[in-house]
């Protein structure tokens, strides 16, 4: 299993960045590329079906949820394995700490620097949109 993690700092406290981007059912409080979202229980537990720009629609399943993180799941045809960590900690002195992490394992044949330089974009801009909207 491989690991990517991207984190940064904000200076807002762990409580008001969960606020704006714990909120499984939530995502367009900071992915304004989601034009619209539905979650629903279901036996297997919260599913999240997410549209995307140009109608394509992506169906995440969550694993894990705790005071100030939450895991997913999702089926990649360009991998076997994809689980996404979203997390916030404190930071010493103040502040908060997001990190984004993901575990993946690429399918046969599928190649793995053009895999990890597109999940590493993925983190960065979901990184940064994240801290855009909890400094608004």
């Amino acid at each position: 299993m491989r690991k990517l993690t991207l984190a940064d700092q904000i200076p807002q406290s762990p409580d008001a960045v969960w606020a704006v981007i714990g909120d499984f059912s939530g995502i367009r409080k900071w992915a304004p590329a989601v034009e619209a979202e539905s979650t629903e229980s279901t036996p297997d537990g919260k599913v999240r079906t997410l549209t995307m720009p140009g109608g394509r629609t992506v169906v995440e399943w969550l694993t894990d949820e705790g005071p100030h993180h939450y895991s997913y799941t999702l089926p990649r045809a360009d991998l076997t394995t994809y689980v996404s960590t979203v997390a916030v900690t404190p930071a010493e002195g103040g502040g908060s700490f997001i990190e984004l992490t993901v575990l993946y394992e690429p399918a046969d044949g599928v190649d793995m620097n053009e895999t990890t330089t597109n999940l590493m974009k993925f983190l960065g801009g979901n990184l940064k949109a994240m801290k855009r909207a909890a400094a608004a």
